[in-house]
């Protein structure tokens, strides 16, 4: 999932932003091999790396994370899972240590003994694992008992995609490419969009079925509103039944400012499914402004779309849209991690939008 780049602009709506800026920072996400990267619309990249898929690492991952700004350190924590369907014998999780080209680096700590094993890496040691950020490099945690491997394959492109987006390139505070220039013109952290949530029905006040009268003229001005499909795919074309696409019926909620909110189901798979969401005035006439595709859950001034990435559940998308009194705000745009069976519900916040919630 997610094997290219994307990168969108982050809008600050009005007066809710704590600063506004003229140029808001686009968020970024990129994939390279078994690393992947996020960074947010503050600044903030998280670089996140994974075991091969050749069956001979128990789960694992290591996370990244640096804020944007001069003088910001990288933090580095990590999570040890567990093969399918087995325990960690808590009696067998002593004396883990890490190590990088086999030397070792001391004893970790962890949180719990429960997979997956979680636990912050020591100055040491995520020192020695940066100075490698540009080469090959063999990253372990073992003890006599068990084995973890993240592999180095997509590291430095990952590590050097994050120092070009926060600006550090050429710099002595680079992870791959440093140089001489000092930070004083790196990225600058920006402050996190805040929102104030206008309240509004959690329940359906209409639905037009697809035979009504005012149905497709319905139907056709939100289709029109969609953003064009690249690829061809029409996710609202109707749910398939018995090889031909059915027709879905329109819910409509009130919100607030004579704005209604409109949904119907756009798509359903194996194990997940999502609602497309558009605003219009009250008289289903005028302007449509379309929201998402994604929907899981809709109401009281609140979207939400939670989607699997895989049938176990390992890992999870989710994004939230707020209602301000004049737009769904955009709030949350959250990936928790590679699909590669560390725990359910993944392991990671990766943020493409960090926002703070006011009721």
């Amino acid at each position: 999932m997610r094997s290219s780049t994307i990168v969108f602009a982050t809008l600050l709506f009005g007066g809710l932003a704590e600063n506004v800026y003229a140029q808001p920072i686009q968020a970024l996400s990129f994939q390279h091999a078994e690393w992947e990267l996020y960074c947010s619309n503050t600044g903030t990249c998280q670089a996140a790396g994974y075991q091969s898929d050749d069956g001979e690492s128990l789960p694992v991952s290591i996370l990244l994370r640096r804020q944007a700004g001069a003088k910001q350190p990288v933090q580095a924590e990590f999570a040890l899972g567990s093969d399918y369907g087995e325990t960690l014998q808590y009696s067998k999780l002593k004396n883990i240590h890490f190590y990088i080209n086999n030397k070792d680096l001391g004893r970790i700590e962890v949180d719990g003994d429960e997979a997956p094993l979680m636990g912050i890496l020591n100055t040491q040691q995520k020192n020695a694992l940066l100075q490698q950020a540009n080469q090959s490099v063999k990253i372990e945690f073992k003890n006599s008992d068990y084995a973890w491997r993240v592999s180095d394959q997509g590291m430095t492109a990952v590590l050097l995609k994050m120092d070009d987006f926060q600006k550090r390139v050429g710099t002595k505070a680079a992870l791959v490419k440093k140089g001489p220039a000092d930070e004083s013109k790196v990225l600058a952290v920006q402050a996190k969009i805040v929102v104030k949530k206008v309240k509004t029905a959690e329940q359906v006040y209409l639905t037009i079925q697809p035979d009504a009268k005012q149905y497709k003229a319905l139907h056709n001005k939100l289709m029109a509103a969609r953003p064009k499909q690249q690829d061809g795919y029409d996710a609202c074309e109707g749910i398939y039944d018995r090889g031909e696409p059915k027709s879905q019926a329109i819910d409509l909620y009130t919100l607030s400012n004579n704005k209604v909110l409109a949904t119907t189901l756009c798509w359903r798979g194996a194990y997940n499914e999502g609602y497309g969401a558009w605003v219009l005035d009250r008289s289903l006439s005028g302007k449509v402004t379309y929201v998402t595709e994604m929907a899981s859950d809709i109401g009281s001034g609140e979207i939400y779309a939670s989607q699997k990435g895989r049938g176990i559940g390992d890992c999870w998308s989710m994004n939230q849209w707020i209602w301000d009194g004049q737009n769904f705000v955009h709030t949350i745009d959250r990936w928790t991690g590679m699909c590669k069976a560390l725990a359910a519900g993944g392991v990671w916040n990766l943020d493409k939008i960090e926002a703070v919630v006011r009721e």
